[in-house]
């Protein structure tokens, strides 16, 4: 049963929000043109006002500590403020 459960959460989406120390739109291009192509990632903003970066990401492809690396790797510092599983739509 806990194999099963660890298949169904891994084929969910999940969306983080980490802070950064970005301060201008430079910052938000060079994240948003090298974050935006790591593997899993399915959706993402950069906000320079509130130093947030907001991505959706598919688990069995990547996760936060993934992510956050790709951020740092890049110069910045990525702290996890948020996170979970995106809602599904209901109809």
């Amino acid at each position: 049963m806990k194999r099963i459960l660890f298949i169904a959460l891994a084929a969910s989406l999940f969306n983080v929000i980490f802070v950064t120390d970005l301060d201008c739109e430079h910052c938000k291009k060079k994240i948003m043109e090298n974050v935006a192509f790591e593997k899993g990632v399915k959706d993402m903003s950069v906000d320079v006002a509130s130093k947030t970066v907001n991505i959706t990401f598919d688990a069995a492809k990547t996760d936060t500590l993934k992510l956050g690396n790709a951020i740092r790797h890049l110069g910045y510092k990525a702290e996890v403020v948020t996170f979970g599983p995106v809602e599904s739509k209901k109809k």
